[in-house]
């Protein structure tokens, strides 16, 4: 089983969003940024849509998280763009990505224990490896994927291929989770792979795929185990 990593098995600090917002005077509930996160990527699948068949990467697709997402929390004009480089200028300095789902560690060692190779395919900037040991997830991982060593990016089926020729699995014996549909699904089936989208935002009902609203949720997708059984 492959993950990404951001929106999945860890997602952005938002009470330190919040607090830069807060020193520019920009009022941001952290409680409301999950949801507007849910508006960000559908956002992301509408450009990649607008570029259609042409070859992108995130630099296209995702010029910058940071703006989509605060256009979906509804912060616009000359805040937004001061927060926008307040907040890229964080994440430089150390990855906003780095809170782990409440259950992503008892689901890896749960799906670890039952047997699985576990691995992660990211798009990333060559800290993938770095924020899984800070958050006590690598223990549980067989193989990380960072697209910064890489050279290529989800939705690219050789990605995939080399995380699957890594752990040993073939394509059609393995699952992704990911949690943008564009990147994520598309990528994911582009190799072979059967997708599962993690929509923590219920922004996806008309999703054409498996759908979870956290990782414990594959327990009961596998039949593993009760959602309840992962806390």
């Amino acid at each position: 089983m492959l993950f990404d990593l951001g929106g999945v098995l860890v997602h952005l600090d938002y009470a330190a969003i919040a607090a830069e917002a807060g020193a520019l005077g920009v009022a941001l509930d952290a409680a409301s940024l999950p949801r507007a996160e849910g508006r960000a990527r559908r956002a992301i699948d509408a450009r990649a849509g607008a570029l259609g068949c042409v070859p992108g990467t995130d630099a296209t697709r995702v010029p910058s998280y940071f703006e989509d997402l605060l256009e979906g929390a509804g912060v616009s004009g000359a805040a937004r763009d001061a927060l926008v480089a307040r907040l890229e200028a964080h994440h430089r300095d150390r990855n906003l990505w780095r809170v782990p789902f409440a259950c992503a560690r008892a689901t890896l060692e749960c799906l670890h224990g039952a047997g699985m190779r576990l691995g992660v395919v990211s798009n990333a900037d060559g800290r993938a490896a770095a924020i899984l040991r800070a958050t006590g997830l690598a223990a549980w991982l067989d193989v990380i994927v960072d697209s910064h060593f890489e050279g290529v990016e989800k939705p690219d089926a050789e990605i995939f291929r080399r995380a699957l020729e890594r752990l040993d699995v073939a394509a059609d014996a393995a699952l992704f989770v990911g949690d943008i549909v564009s990147i994520d699904v598309v990528g994911a089936r582009n190799a072979g792979l059967r997708p599962v989208l993690l929509d923590a935002a219920g922004a996806y009902e008309d999703a054409d795929c498996a759908r979870i609203a956290r990782p414990g949720e594959l327990l009961g997708l596998l039949g593993l185990g009760s959602v309840g059984e992962v806390a």
